[in-house]
């Protein structure tokens, strides 16, 4: 065995001692380094333009090139492609609340959707992984570019966002008086993170595939083999 061999098995065996967690997150790093990629898996690093633009402006901004921004306050942050694994994720979510909310008052809702949110003065938008809120849907709603009273938020973890899912958002997002439930969904272990407003925001984790999210703001069960079915 050459030196960088042994020094290879060296590095397995130590990353073997980490939690899944841990593990994650330097798979998720190395997966992100320029050698890779250039372009960050899911948000993009933040850049602010010159100035800060307004909301009026915000909305108005051409996505024709794909580009999809969230806005903090003025300033834009532009979001790139998420990957597969990311996706797939999301979308099995996606599809358990739409078919479980299904001739209900309450809809599920993809990446594409705003939420808008007001805190200290200052105007968000985000575009959460999933997001569930409840009706009347009017015209005038619907023919909005975001809604206002998410009931539950879910984001799917990436190691370019979990600081900011799990600092700022998971601050900003509980300004929202309609917020029930913010769901943490990591992407290469099977862990899924619960925080309710009804139990003061004190986490729950999830983490075996029989584990069942049961929501306390809609009526949907999802098990964790369901949210991670494909995926894994």
């Amino acid at each position: 065995m050459t030196t960088n061999e042994t020094g290879i098995e060296a590095v397995k065996q130590t990353i073997r001692q980490f939690s899944p967690a841990e593990r994650e997150e330097i798979a998720d790093w190395i997966l992100n380094l320029p050698i890779f990629e250039p372009r960050v898996e899911e948000p993009a690093l933040a850049y602010g333009t010159p100035r800060k633009l307004t909301v009026e402006e915000y909305l108005e901004l051409d996505e024709a090139d794909g580009v999809r921004y969230e806005y903090v306050a003025g300033q834009i942050f532009a979001m790139s492609n998420p990957r597969m694994r990311h996706e797939m994720i999301a979308a099995n979510m996606l599809v358990h609340f739409q078919n479980q909310l299904k001739g209900g008052p309450c809809r599920a809702w993809s990446s594409h959707a705003k939420v808008r949110l007001q805190v200290n003065r200052d105007d968000i938008f985000y575009m959460p992984d999933v997001m569930v809120a409840c009706g009347p849907f009017t015209d005038q709603i619907l023919d909005l570019q975001y809604l206002t009273n998410p009931c539950v938020v879910v984001e799917v973890l990436s190691a370019s966002t979990e600081t900011i899912d799990r600092r700022e958002k998971a601050v900003n997002y509980r300004h929202a008086p309609s917020l029930e439930e913010y769901l943490l969904v990591a992407q290469r272990s099977m862990e899924v993170t619960v925080f309710r407003r009804s139990e003061d925001w004190v986490p729950r984790v999830l983490t075996a595939p029989e584990d069942v999210f049961e929501s306390h703001a809609v009526e949907v069960k999802i098990a964790l083999a369901d949210i991670y079915e494909g995926a894994r």
